[in-house]
């Protein structure tokens, strides 16, 4: 097999030579760039040779060897032949004008010694004063047992874009540029994981039905959970007998788990334990629970009820999200208004979606008159949508104060079927963890 000898000599230079071939010199403007240039290099010569190529990439006395097929595809590998190394030619010694020391003499001159001086030591004891004790040994603060520290995330090579494809192909550890898309995501990501608010709650509102709430929800309760671990997110369906929140968790509850049965536990003793409250949880893929309405609604209509319900989850759980109904006079409705730290409004681009949230905002101001400024609209795209409503739209909630953000079309809402978050297209993902940050940062501003 042909083998590429690539020496890089600078940041922004290398030299390849190839058997019987002259030495290509390749130049880029910056390091990420002059991987891409030896990538491509590399596939054309294997596309001349119509076989795969070694490459040997030199640098700084290290080596990394690569293989790369016709089709540009690169795989970290071992050469198939021995190892190139380019020895120095022998220089011949210069004749010197100086006389050579004579043999077994000392050197030359003053000579200066390589070590730093040590420090003085202690005086020598004298009657008058006896000898200090010896010092113990310097305690270190960490174990040299101990495990090393974990990378943090803005130091992780890239796996997206450009550095993320010459990560992939020549096994670089390239990090992503702090403007980056996928830098933005990490920040994202990590500010996911930030303090809430004791009972936090996160409300999903709109009046009207077929909005995409019930997806919404238990897409964001899935993505939260990803990042804060399992066990950490309750989605709590509050809508009205017949909503399809049961029929779009991805692991459907038994009979046992519902907002009854946990109501049950509540009458029967004051202190409801953490093992009885997980019974009556669905554990779902990503970690996140899921407690259902039931069959029998009208046990948690009241406020009060409902209002235990989010004191008991609150005591094992750190973030409620509440997939609401569609009456604004249900107390369920209310309490979710009231008790929300951050409410999300979703809207697809129709009439009368529109002009439904619009009326959402103002029933909602006249439960809580300060809920707008911890509110956000989501404008979801999907099939159907008008998309001139979209400017009256913008400039209608932004009236109000309230901001809007965007979502992409996802067919696993629009499709009525389970919900899972690795179903979910890479775009939605990514605007779900975006939205889920938001959420968190509305709730610590709630908190503080």
């Amino acid at each position: 097999m042909t083998t590429l000898e690539v020496e890089i000599t600078s940041a922004t230079t290398a030299r390849v030579t190839a058997p019987d071939t002259k030495v290509v010199q390749l130049t880029a403007a910056d390091r990420t760039a002059l991987w891409t240039a030896i990538h491509q290099h590399s596939t054309h010569h294997a596309l001349e040779m119509a076989a795969p190529v070694d490459v040997a990439v030199r640098e700084a006395g290290k080596h990394k060897f690569v293989t790369v097929t016709p089709d540009g595809t690169a795989t970290a590998s071992t050469p198939s032949g021995p190892i190139p190394t380019r020895d120095a030619p022998p220089t011949q010694p210069s004749p010197s004008t100086e006389p050579a020391a004579p043999q077994g003499s000392g050197p030359v001159g003053p000579v200066m010694p390589a070590a730093e001086p040590l420090p003085p030591g202690p005086a020598p004891p004298t009657p008058d004063r006896p000898a200090a004790p010896p010092r113990a040994a310097p305690r270190r603060g960490v174990s040299t047992l101990a495990a090393p520290s974990s990378v943090e995330a803005g130091r992780e090579p890239a796996r997206l874009g450009l550095r993320g494809c010459v990560n992939a192909l020549l096994g670089a550890r390239l990090t992503p540029k702090p403007s980056s898309r996928e830098a933005r995501l990490r920040r994202t990501a990590a500010a996911l994981t930030g303090p809430l608010p004791d009972r936090a709650t996160v409300a999903v509102v709109n009046v009207k039905g077929g909005v995409g709430k019930t997806p919404l929800a238990l897409a964001l309760a899935a993505t939260v959970a990803t990042h804060r671990g399992a066990g950490s997110v309750v989605a709590l369906d509050l809508g009205e007998a017949g909503s399809s929140f049961t029929d779009r968790v991805a692991i459907p509850p038994t009979d046992e788990q519902n907002t009854r049965s946990l109501l049950t536990q509540l009458d029967a003793a004051d202190d409801v334990g953490s093992a009885a409250v997980a019974r009556c949880l669905a554990r779902q893929p990503s970690g996140e629970d899921a407690l259902v309405a039931g069959a029998a609604t009208g046990c948690a209509a009241s406020f009060a009820d409902v209002d235990r319900l989010a004191a008991l989850l609150g005591r094992y759980r750190e973030l409620l999200v509440v997939d609401t109904g569609n009456s604004h006079l249900a107390d369920r409705w209310r309490w979710a208004i009231e008790a929300a730290h951050a409410v999300l409004v979703p809207v697809p681009l129709r009439h009368d979606a529109a002009a439904a949230a619009h009326r959402t905002l103002h029933t909602m101001t006249t439960v809580r008159p300060d809920v707008l400024a911890r509110t956000v609209v989501i404008i979801t795209d999907g099939p159907g949508d008008a998309p001139v409503v979209e400017t009256d739209v913008v400039d209608a909630f932004t009236h109000l104060g309230v901001p809007v953000c965007r979502m992409p079309f996802e067919p696993q809402f629009a499709s009525g079927e389970r919900i899972t978050l690795g179903a979910l297209r890479r775009p939605t993902r990514d605007a779900l963890t975006v939205l889920a940050a938001t959420a968190v940062e509305l709730m610590i501003r709630a908190r503080t």
